[in-house]
């Protein structure tokens, strides 16, 4: 699949801390693009594409239809893509140029659920992070701390009972035992994979800080944006901010400082939402785009004087 993929890049810009601008010589080089598949890819049926992952690199590189189609969904992670500094850019062909000036359209007020949504996620991850900080499982789940015997004796019983037409109290709580260890041990695999991902610096770090300033970081990044984008219709992808967000990376904000911080953003944007404070449109035009789509794959397959094959 590679094989096309490069000749039929048509943006791929770095990403991740290097757009923003909140990079430090040790960051990593993430890049981003998008590609116009041939049309016997995008035509077809036998040869589906989404993305392609370049192997050994943090490279991402979407269709043109799904970048453009989770862009009009307001998704974060695409319509910084769109606002992109040119400074940033690896390449930039013709194609882009005319996607991009019209990239306001994508804008809407559905940017305050993926926002907002996306900044859920992250808090979601830190909490759970610093819970492991403060009070790390020392072992894995046992079957016999929950009072269980071999595995998948719960649901055999359910399944008995069920055939019985009823399901006995003594059953029931078999079966909620089970789940109760299988989500420990959900907990537990999950607790193993954060261990073994971390970095040694980010994980000395968030010892001394007591949580992931990194996900704190990337909380305030993505709510600033968020209101930045429903008050004033503007997406700030280098951030006028990053000196200070790079502080809190570094720890300088304690954790209830940070957390206020995050809850007065979230109240903030809420209000905005719910007081229909937002400049941008309610929603995208999605027919008016998805033409973009259609004429933007033809444009390029004309320039590029590609045709689908007989």
């Amino acid at each position: 699949m590679s094989d096309w993929v490069e000749a039929s890049t048509i943006f791929l810009t770095l990403a991740g801390s290097r757009l923003y601008g909140t990079s430090t010589p040790a960051s990593d080089v993430d890049r981003r693009g998008v590609c116009v598949p041939p049309p016997e890819v995008a035509l077809g049926f036998a040869r589906p594409f989404e993305q392609h992952q370049v192997p050994g690199e943090d490279t991402v590189i979407f269709s043109l239809r799904k970048f453009m189609e989770l862009a009009a969904a307001c998704n974060p992670n695409f319509i910084e893509l769109l606002f992109a500094p040119d400074d940033a850019a690896l390449v930039r062909r013709p194609t882009w140029e005319r996607l991009v000036r019209r990239r306001d359209e994508f804008l809407s007020a559905a940017a305050f659920q993926t926002f907002t949504g996306y900044a859920a996620s992250q808090l979601a991850r830190l909490r759970s992070h610093r819970a492991w900080l403060l009070d790390p499982p020392t072992r894995r789940p046992t079957r016999a701390e929950f009072g269980l015997g071999e595995a998948g004796a719960g649901a055999r019983v359910l399944a008995r009972d069920a055939d019985e037409g009823a399901v006995d109290p003594e059953a029931a709580e078999v079966v909620a035992r089970e789940r109760r260890y299988k989500e420990a041990a959900r907990r537990w695999q999950q607790y193993e994979a954060w261990q073994r991902g971390r970095n040694p610096a980010r994980a000395a770090l968030e010892a001394r800080s007591g949580y992931d300033t990194k996900h704190a970081m990337h909380l305030v990044r993505l709510l600033r944006m968020g209101h930045e984008l429903l008050t004033r219709g503007v997406v700030l992808v280098r951030r006028p901010d990053a000196d200070e967000l790079r502080a809190i990376r570094d720890g300088a904000w304690s954790y209830d400082q940070a957390m206020a911080h995050v809850d007065a953003l979230q109240a903030e944007l809420a209000a905005v939402h719910a007081e229909r404070r937002y400049v941008v449109p309610e929603r995208v035009d999605r027919d008016a785009l998805s033409d973009l789509c259609a004429e933007l794959h033809l444009q390029h397959w004309h320039e590029a004087r590609l045709t689908p094959r007989a």
